[in-house]
């Protein structure tokens, strides 16, 4: 069995740099529509800021989640990266016993 640990790694980086460009996005769909959207559109906006203002929240809630899982997908890479290195040196002590 060959497994490329380095690549693993990487793979586990980018996904860790992607989860903080997504946390990012996040944060600016939170604060959409901006403070003087109101004074923009006034009392003939309400309405329609009023769904931009539910439709950004949950679209930052479904960014986050994902920038969640890319998260936990860096820390497995990683934690599997450990493991074949682990698995190669016990089989590599084993097999110099014999």
């Amino acid at each position: 069995m060959f497994a490329d640990t380095d690549a693993i790694r990487a793979f586990g980086t980018a996904n860790s740099a992607q989860a903080a460009d997504l946390a990012t996005v996040a944060a600016a769909l939170s604060s959409t529509p901006g403070a003087d959207a109101n004074e923009t559109f006034g009392p003939v906006g309400t309405q329609f800021l009023s769904a931009l203002a539910d439709a950004a929240t949950r679209a930052a809630m479904a960014v986050a989640a994902l920038s969640d899982r890319l998260d936990a997908g860096d820390r497995t890479a990683h934690a599997s990266a450990a493991a074949y290195e682990n698995a190669d040196q016990r089989l590599g002590a084993a097999v110099s016993r014999l």
